[in-house]
């Protein structure tokens, strides 16, 4: 399990990149992204093109586990759940928690319990293979 977590933050990692090198290429390499939509838009391009890239390194490298019994849905349902995590803990400990004035803290704080709460959501719910539910025998 220790070596699919490492496996795991190093897909999370390469996903990160991918996302902002998206972004940073379609607000000031393509410059197609300049107003607020245009920026939003942006946002979407760039989240969904790291999401599908982690969906398949994880299958592969993390979980080694077949696409074709992984379960797509489920995954952007837990990263929407972890985003909400992400950012619920870090505005939670902007308002009322111990560390009103550290936001670098409370933001890795977050990222912690996203992480954590993803690996064990995507190692049990979309790349687990379930062969009374996937053996289409």
């Amino acid at each position: 399990m220790h070596h699919q977590l490492a496996r795991f933050l190093l897909v999370g990692f390469v996903g990160f990149l991918l996302d902002l090198a998206v972004m940073w290429s379609l607000i000031y390499g393509l410059e197609v992204a300049q107003t607020r939509a245009e920026l939003i838009g942006a946002r979407v391009a760039a989240w969904t093109a790291a999401i599908l890239l982690t969906y398949f390194l994880n299958a592969k490298l993390t979980f080694g586990a077949s696409i074709r019994h992984s379960r797509f849905g489920n995954y952007l349902f837990i990263q929407a759940i972890g985003a909400g995590i992400n950012i619920g803990s870090f505005t939670l400990l902007m308002l009322m928690g111990p560390i009103q004035d550290r936001p670098l803290i409370a933001m890795i704080v977050g990222n912690v319990l996203a992480v954590i709460n993803n690996f064990l959501l995507v190692r049990t719910f979309v790349y687990r293979f379930h062969p009374e539910v996937d053996d289409p025998e």
